[in-house]
């Protein structure tokens, strides 16, 4: 039984079962029962009373009893009678019944008279259900609605959805195209800034005294290339300042158009979902825990915009990215680009898993968290010290500990070898086809050194490079396909679903009116 935090899951009868179960543990020599079996049913009661007259009759302890049941207190030594105050009547029970008009005799005889139902013949009847039949009924009945969902499903039903939020979704798009672009243009700044930070600069003067490039003396050439490298340096910070903007821009567009998009289709899918649930007939909440109504309500509702705006964004921005980083680098050096594109795929792939792996998306995500869980442990321990102490439970709450911990990651050693090697295969991917790379772009300079310059090789390199971060800043917080398909499913069967009888129906006959 879990009896959540602070025993709030335990009915008053397990409460007070505990509570006798802990104060028979600390063998005391008094022991006061102010009604004891008060919260117990018959049965529980026969089982806890049989304890305690076992206890009674062995007198190790005294113990004092206080009850209106006197079924529990019939085998005592003393029965006291109290009335008003005062004590009326007291003796063994034989004593008390051989009074012709006692107090005692005649509530007894009362008490006789109430109990005129066999309780435990019922429970043998076929008014209650066993346990085992109604966990049978209730996995028979989740079957049933993950089978409805699964063919009430449909993703275009799902697209059209988001029809009446298309504005939005073409300012998002619109948003995407910007911060797609931002990528490719950060590699084109990036090798802009390293051909001027590693900008030669020729002997002055030459071994053959001459001044390089036709200027009058050494100061001359020195002062033109630090004003070329001053000016150069301003047009890059405000080339920059335009890449800011643009990078504000649009992912401002993204998150407002897409948002908004997604936030009324939300609100379009709730409403209409609470008004097929209030629909429905009373037959139909037997089959749907408080639980599954409030996920359909919050959670389904929400994953539908998995097959409208978050596709759009994610190949909107994959696209614009991936696309001007190979015009631009076509553009610059196209051999080098041919190069580069058969490594796009791998390199892709290599982008993706590192972010994901940077942003801890491939740790998996829905941990359940309650009691049973470590954490659960730890925090029902410590605020319960005092009875983990008082029992000497510590051993067993460690052991509790360790079992849930390895429970919740039964397969720890095997995800950290495959997330090591996925990540090193990452790695070893970029590597190698950085290092093709330079060895091809360098080949290319070294061979048409008066076709191809240096300027060319980083720019052309550098936008491919970079215009690869959108594949993995694209798919960021997408969500998890299947989960997104049950909770559209889940969806689309509550609102199709036509309720046995449905009280808002404005169909049949009036009070007052005959039909016409």
């Amino acid at each position: 039984t879990q009896v959540g935090d602070k025993g709030s899951q335990l009915s008053g009868g397990q409460k007070q079962r505990v509570a006798i179960a802990r104060a028979l543990v600390k063998r005391p020599k008094i022991l006061l029962l102010d009604e004891a079996t008060s919260a117990l049913d018959t049965d529980s009661e026969q089982v806890v009373q049989e304890a305690l007259d076992a206890l009674m009759a062995s007198h190790d302890r005294t113990t004092i009893v206080i009850a209106h049941r006197l079924s529990t207190i019939r085998n005592a030594d003393r029965i006291a009678f109290v009335a008003s105050g005062k004590v009326r009547e007291i003796g063994s029970h034989d004593e008390l019944m051989q009074k012709p008009n006692g107090r005692y005799k005649r509530l007894v005889e009362s008490q006789k008279r109430s109990s005129t139902v066999d309780l435990t013949a019922i429970k043998e009847g076929a008014l209650v259900k066993s346990t085992s039949q109604d966990d049978e009924e209730g996995e028979k009945d989740d079957k049933e609605l993950e089978e409805d969902a699964d063919k009430a499903f449909d993703a275009k039903r799902a697209r059209q959805m988001a029809l009446p939020d298309l504005k939005f979704l073409l300012f998002g798009a619109l948003g995407a195209i910007l911060a797609g672009g931002v990528f490719p243009a950060w590699g084109i700044m990036f090798a802009f800034m390293i051909e001027l930070l590693f900008r030669r600069t020729l002997p002055c003067p030459a071994e053959d005294g001459s001044v390089p490039f036709g200027y009058d003396s050494c100061e001359a050439y020195h002062g033109a290339l630090a004003d070329d490298m001053q000016s150069t340096s301003y047009e890059l910070g405000i080339y920059w300042a335009v890449v800011a903007v643009g990078c504000l821009v649009g992912n401002a567009l993204v998150f407002w158009g897409f948002g908004m998009a997604s936030e009324r289709l939300n609100k379009r899918v709730r409403d209409s979902a609470f008004s097929a649930l209030v629909r429905q007939e009373v037959a139909f909440f037997d089959k749907q825990s408080v639980g599954s109504i409030t996920s359909q309500l919050q959670d389904d509702a929400a994953r539908i915009h998995t097959f409208s705006g978050e596709p759009i964004r994610s190949l909107i921005m994959s696209l614009s990215s991936v696309i001007t980083g190979l015009v631009v680098s076509f553009i610059y050096m196209w051999p080098f680009a041919l190069v580069s594109l058969g490594t796009l795929p791998f390199m892709g792939f290599a982008t993706s898993v590192e972010m994901k792996t940077m942003l801890g998306e491939d740790e998996g995500g829905d941990v359940k968290e309650g009691l049973s869980s470590p954490g659960g442990i730890i925090v029902e321990t410590l605020l319960n010290i005092r009875t983990v102490a008082a029992l000497n439970m510590e051993r067993q709450r460690y052991n509790d500990y360790v079992q849930a911990l390895h429970k919740s990651d039964p397969h720890a050693i095997f995800n950290s070898i495959k997330s090591g090697a996925t990540s090193g295969l990452s790695m070893i991917i970029q590597q190698w086809s950085n290092a093709l790379q330079f060895f091809f772009g360098g080949w290319l300079l070294f061979n048409y050194p008066d076709v191809y310059t240096f300027e060319d090789f980083l720019v052309s390199m550098f936008a491919l490079l970079f215009s690869l971060f959108a594949l993995g800043a694209a798919t960021m917080g997408a969500s998890d396909k299947d989960e997104a398909k049950k909770a559209a499913g889940r969806i689309f069967y509550l609102l199709g679903r036509k309720s046995a009888i449905d009280p808002l129906s404005t169909d049949g006959v009036k009070l007052g009116r005959r039909p016409s």
